[in-house]
């Protein structure tokens, strides 16, 4: 691995380049392309068949990681997509960009993108995945989604100086009330919980706490203290959640759901970044108590060295959109320096020139080299666009 200053600045050129390429490649592709979670439209579109279905959905969930194994041809030979996801972390690595006609026009062409693919599912500016997906027919194309939506309209306030301020801001104050009139929430003495979608009532932490990162920032770009005291009660129920040993289950139990005891790096990030930009505001040490068990959790049973683990018992095989995560993870509890070890190693794993970035790494050294526009080019056009933004600075200093 690249050690000392003269290593990080080649590393930082490295990074630039590849970041430039990236932006190329998404405008290029008018930031279309494919996704691993269309696959589930052929798991849904068999579910009801008698023996083809349940056999289909049973590798789905026993096959994990089952999309590393699919064959990069199969992927290209369905028509490339627009995700709104995807639209939102390119704004947001077109806002680290240096402010320039090439990233206004960018971030323009992006909001257009974005107000055209708002879901018809809801009354309000919200966003899901433009298929269906979740197996077995389970959510509808265009389900309209808290966790997608917070990505979109964090993408919207990063780059708010690069477009029309007022268009920004009316999706903004859209997009929240679907939030809480529309997917809703659930109060409990313990704080309040913000849920994934429509009907959907699991308290799902890593999705609440992003969208009160959201509401904490909006509540203070809009000056509304009941967004910012909503954030903080969703903080401290992501705080009183967190398993001793500093992780989170993906949602606990309420009324009919059972536990839901996955734990990731990449939720794990979305938890601890929300609560960071929650208690910018906030400052409650039951909170900073939360990211500081968390972090602390992440770095002993999440990463291994440069690496994210798979999960806290597996390291193999890496997934370029954990990758991504980590680097903006690290960047939200101030490690540059873990970011930079992350971010060597996604340039030699994964980055496979002329802006593209693989989708996983496995062990033996083999790669699935399949490119996605939502699960690898978009989150990493994100970490290296930050990256870079945040190494200049470092450097300049």
């Amino acid at each position: 691995m690249m050690t000392g200053p003269a290593s990080d600045h080649d590393l930082l050129d490295r990074v630039r380049a590849a970041s430039d390429a990236l932006g190329n490649w998404l405008e290029q592709n008018d930031y279309a392309g494919n996704d691993p979670y269309q696959l589930d439209n052929i798991i849904s579109q068999v579910g009801g068949r008698p023996i083809l279905g349940p056999l289909m959905h049973f590798a789905r969930r026993t096959l994990k990681p089952y999309h590393a194994l699919i064959p990069k041809r199969l992927f290209q030979a369905v028509p490339a997509i627009v995700m709104p996801q995807a639209l939102g972390d390119s704004l947001t690595g077109e806002a680290h960009q240096p402010d320039s006609k090439v990233s206004r026009r960018r971030a323009a062409r992006l909001l257009t993108l974005l107000e055209k693919a708002r879901s018809p599912l809801a009354r309000n500016a919200a966003w899901g995945l433009p298929f269906t997906w979740g197996g077995m027919g389970k959510h509808p194309k265009h389900w309209p989604t808290t966790i997608t939506s917070t990505i979109v309209l964090t993408g919207l306030l990063d780059a708010i100086h690069l477009l029309d301020r007022d268009r920004v801001l009316a999706l903004l104050e859209s997009g929240i009330r679907f939030m809480l009139e529309e997917a809703g929430l659930t109060e409990l003495p313990e704080g309040a919980c913000i849920h994934f979608g429509p009907g959907d009532t699991r308290l799902i932490i890593n999705a609440s706490v992003a969208a009160a990162g959201l509401l904490a920032r909006a509540g203070r770009v809009l000056d509304r203290d009941d967004l910012v005291a909503l954030a903080g009660r969703a903080a401290l129920f992501a705080a009183h959640h967190q398993n001793p040993d500093g992780s989170w289950f993906y949602a606990p139990p309420f009324r009919d759901h059972a536990v839901d005891t996955i734990i990731d790096s990449r939720h794990t990030g979305y938890i601890i970044e929300g609560l960071v930009e929650v208690n910018a505001t906030m400052r409650d040490q039951r909170v900073a108590d939360a990211i500081g068990l968390g972090w602390s959790y992440m770095q002993s049973k999440l990463i291994d060295d440069d690496k994210p683990r798979w999960s806290p018992e597996q390291t193999w095989p890496i997934d370029s959109h954990d990758v991504a995560q980590s680097i903006l993870t690290a960047f939200a509890c101030g490690d540059k320096g873990l970011a930079t070890r992350h971010m060597a190693f996604a340039m030699d794993r994964f980055y496979a020139a002329d802006g593209k970035f693989r989708y996983k790494a496995f062990e033996n050294g083999n790669n699935n080299d399949t490119v996605f526009i939502r699960w690898t080019q978009a989150p990493m056009y994100k970490a290296t666009s930050k990256y870079v933004a945040n190494l200049s600075v470092t450097e300049r200093g």
